[in-house]
């Protein structure tokens, strides 16, 4: 069973099984073969090709010598099942024949606009700027602040007296926040995942965390070190510690150039396709 899901889960494309020959004496080890099987056999180079296609975590699960062997098994499976299909002359099918002329069809044309695509000259200079400066207020970084949250958390369900309990915790965590002790030390107490980073939630802006109390009780904050009143979250209760506030502003253009170069690659793939696509049509004096 195992190896009936790594046949239909790895997402391998199917190969032709013709006959393969042993490499010669002296053959670098990319031709290695690693298994065999009646009309063929599975060398280095096409087991390392295969496996590159995998997703980096499945990827992980081959480097053992058992994950090894198990996909080398499954390509074997996959090519016998394949040499089955041609004995019985399944390939011939017209259905099936037809799908291997779509896929053909499909993969040279994306082979084709990559090609395209690579000649094509990269978006100007010119080009990025105008971005920039017609879309300043798209490109502004709202303000933003940073605090320190701890918080105590209520369990779903929770009763009115474990509702009271988390709060009480929660007033203690503030006390304690403003007779200056460690915001990291007091944070480690808490219930939420910051507690790992010594409170720090990181600079957000409003709605951001999707707790408008929260957001409204730390952009409400003024002074370093300021500690906020009690603040009832979904999930429980934060006390907040104020540590820094950046204001809304333009990014420099060089800070966000490859940003707007990401925003703009699109058009350009869209402007080469539509190029090929009128040239080609001026070619075989196409008509609708």
């Amino acid at each position: 069973m195992r190896r009936v899901r790594w046949l239909f889960g790895v997402g391998i494309l199917l190969v032709a099984c013709s006959k393969q020959d042993a490499p010669a004496e002296g053959a670098d080890s990319s031709s290695q073969v690693v298994g065999t099987y009646e009309g063929g056999v599975i060398t280095e180079a096409e087991l390392m090709a295969e496996v590159a296609r995998l997703p980096p975590r499945l990827r992980e699960q081959f480097e053992t010598p058992a994950g090894r062997g198990e996909f080398i098994r499954s390509m074997i499976d996959k090519r016998l099942l394949a040499q089955e299909a041609r004995r019985r002359g399944l390939h011939e099918r017209p259905d099936i024949q037809r799908q291997v002329r779509e896929l053909e069809e499909r993969l040279s044309i994306q082979a084709l606009m990559a090609e395209e695509e690579k000649a094509a000259p990269p978006v100007s200079e010119e080009a990025l700027r105008a971005y920039y400066d017609m879309h300043q207020t798209e490109l502004t970084e709202p303000e933003r602040v940073r605090v320190v949250r701890v918080f105590a958390a209520v369990p779903a369900g929770a009763s009115a007296a474990q509702r009271t309990s988390a709060r009480q915790k929660a007033e203690q965590f503030a006390q304690r926040l403003r007779k200056g002790e460690p915001a990291a030390k007091v944070a480690a107490e808490g219930d939420g995942p910051e507690r790992l980073r010594g409170g720090d939630v990181g600079l957000f802006a409003l709605g951001d965390r999707g707790e408008p109390a929260m957001e409204q009780a730390a952009f409400a904050l003024k002074k370093p070190g300021e500690v906020s009143a009690v603040v009832e979250e979904s999930g429980g209760y934060s006390v907040l510690q104020f540590v820094e506030r950046r204001a809304a502003r333009v990014p420099p253009f060089e800070e966000v150039r490859a940003s707007i170069q990401g925003r703009l690659q699109p058009q350009m793939k869209r402007k080469v396709f539509e190029d090929v696509l009128s040239r080609l049509r001026k070619a075989g004096g196409s008509q609708p």
